[in-house]
């Protein structure tokens, strides 16, 4: 009897230390020496100077996928020269039209001066003509010269650069792949199923304005991605340095894999729904930049703002069409509409995303959105929220109801302001 006794409390303990989960205080510790790390082994000990914006944090952790880490541009290499330069086109041959227009004002004045030329002098100008065509050729040639030598010049430095830059993605590559091997165990709640993706994204690019930035910034982005299990086993002495390596998956891609429609045309529709003269809480602030991740989904990143201070030093709030308020009055409304700006918004994900169905079940949604500034109204700097593609799929399939869907997003909520 007591030995059954001592199973079910073995039972007991296990069970409630699943139920626990992620602690997160550990995880956000666990991610910020990860961080560190790898940030020293990249950049060989140079100081860094990130974004002061503590909104913009480098590293996150998404359950059921794992970690994601991020590895900043080096800005001297994050210019996307091609690797040759279109020619330039040949430089126009002026001489004639140039030598046609001084014919044109020499036989006005002809004209004008005396209706009849002697012979004499009539060749006497055909020379004069023809030696400043051959001048005005002359200088063509050597401005089309100059011209070639400068593209000659500016070609090299073109490939110097781009030689530079190879050389430098190499050795980051290198680096983040030791970090994976050696420091990866850094992160110690990981699942066998999670994966470390170390990914080149720009130190500020997920609260970017401009979407086209974004864009640009992703094309011939480095990513470097492991499992855990794979890191584990070489911990663990399972398998050798070159058999870990040979696990670890590289990604040099040059082209952006763009949104299926079905989710672009969900993008656009939150976009209308936060803009200024719709949104009945925070608007977006530009635009609504995403990024794609193979193996986990989309990433929406929103940047909500609120209001507007006027020339008399009074606030606007265009979506509630206030003006010139004090401060006081200003922080209390902003308060005040942060519960519905977050009620609505996951009202408006699975109101909307029900008609997407590209996304797999394994996939997910996720919202970063930062949070208008607010100080000392006890509101988060940011909120995420996450939606698994199987709960939109069952939405969509008629297996869930909008309530149930909703009660499936996750919610995590930053530092209160």
């Amino acid at each position: 009897m007591k030995k059954y006794s001592l199973i079910i409390a073995l039972c007991l303990v296990a069970g409630s230390v699943l139920a626990q989960g992620i602690d997160n205080q550990k995880m956000d510790k666990d991610l910020k020496v990860a961080q560190t790390v790898l940030n020293s082994l990249v950049n060989e000990n140079r100081s860094i100077h990130w974004s002061s914006d503590s909104r913009d944090k480098q590293t996150q952790y998404i359950e059921g996928y794992g970690v994601i880490l991020s590895l900043p541009k080096n800005h001297a290499f994050a210019f996307g020269f091609p690797a040759e330069m279109p020619p330039m086109p040949p430089m126009p041959d002026i001489s004639n039209a140039i030598a046609k227009s001084y014919e044109i004002i020499e036989d006005i004045q002809i004209d004008i001066d005396e209706e009849e030329l002697e012979a004499e002098e009539r060749a006497e100008l055909e020379r004069e003509r023809a030696e400043r065509k051959e001048e005005l050729s002359k200088r063509q040639a050597e401005l089309e010269k100059r011209v070639a030598v400068a593209m000659e010049r500016a070609q090299v430095k073109i490939h110097q650069m781009d030689s530079m830059r190879e050389e430098k993605a190499a050795e980051n590559t290198d680096n983040v792949i030791d970090f994976l091997l050696d420091y990866g165990h850094l992160i110690s709640q990981l699942k066998d199923s999670d994966k470390i993706l170390v990914m080149e994204k720009g130190q500020d690019i997920r609260f970017y304005r401009d979407a086209g930035r974004v864009e640009h910034l992703k094309i011939n982005r480095l990513s470097v991605e492991a499992k855990v299990k794979d890191l584990k086993a070489f911990q663990k002495g399972e398998i050798d340095r070159e058999e870990a390596k040979s696990r670890i998956v590289v990604n040099e891609k040059k082209e952006v894999k763009p949104l299926e429609k079905d989710i672009t045309l969900f993008q656009t529709i939150l976009k209308r729904l936060y803009a200024r003269d719709l949104s009945d809480t925070y608007y977006l602030n530009g635009g609504m930049p995403h990024e794609q991740i193979d193996g986990l989904g989309i990433i929406f990143y929103m940047d909500m703002v609120s209001s507007i201070r006027a020339e008399n030093e009074g606030w606007k709030i265009p979506t509630q069409d206030k003006e010139n308020i004090s401060q006081e009055e200003r922080d209390e409304l902003i308060k005040s509409l942060y519960p519905k700006f977050e009620e609505e918004l996951k009202n408006n994900i699975i109101e909307y995303g029900k008609n997407i169905k590209s996304l797999a079940d394994n996939e997910q949604l996720i919202f970063k959105v930062g949070i208008t500034k607010c100080k000392g109204c006890k509101i988060p700097e940011t909120l995420e929220l996450q939606v698994k593609g199987k709960t939109l799929n069952e939405l969509n399939a008629g297996k869930l109801n909008e309530n149930q869907a909703a009660k499936n997003i996750k919610v995590l909520k930053g530092d209160l302001q």
